[in-house]
């Protein structure tokens, strides 16, 4: 009696790995990073420097507002709470993001006897775009973030990983 049957496969070939699976081999071989840190006034920076023969990949990069202003309704009221940014690769400026808020208000009646007052909303989303950004090391290139207008506080995030 002769037995007809299939293969053995002893392994998955061409098996897809997932962003999440991706970061954590990276993570596990050491060669991710992440910078954080306060741009609180024009030209603080936060920054990576890759080792020498190390590319720097970026995953993301972001500010977010960290002091949230109140409007107080005084004879006239105005806050201001905006950072710009620019994220930076060997200091040739790539892209630039904003986020924050601005306000405007009196306490003053008009000839309606309500009180008078403006605004603006969000501006910006803080977001870079990182998509196809990196940068060969030499231990002193950088990649930074920083702050270029300035009427708030700010923390900014950058991360990625190194081949």
């Amino acid at each position: 009696m002769t037995m007809v049957g299939l293969p053995l496969i002893l392994f998955q070939v061409d098996a897809e790995m997932g962003d999440l699976e991706f970061i954590q081999g990276k993570v596990l071989a050491s060669d991710y990073f992440q910078v954080t840190g306060a741009i609180n006034a024009i030209t603080d920076t936060i920054e990576y420097v890759p080792a020498t023969g190390k590319t720097a990949f970026l995953i993301e990069a972001k500010i977010v507002i960290t002091n949230h202003a109140t409007l107080s309704l005084s004879v006239n009221s105005n806050v201001k709470d905006m950072v710009q940014a620019s994220l930076k690769i060997d200091s040739v400026t790539k892209d630039t993001t904003n986020i924050g808020i601005q306000a405007d208000g009196s306490a003053l009646t008009s000839a309606g006897g309500t009180p008078a007052g403006a605004g603006v909303g969000t501006i910006g989303d803080g977001r870079f775009n990182v998509l196809g950004l990196s940068l060969v090391g030499n231990s002193s290139k950088k990649i930074e973030i920083e702050n270029t207008l300035d009427d708030g506080s700010a923390i900014a995030t950058m991360s990625g990983y190194l081949v």
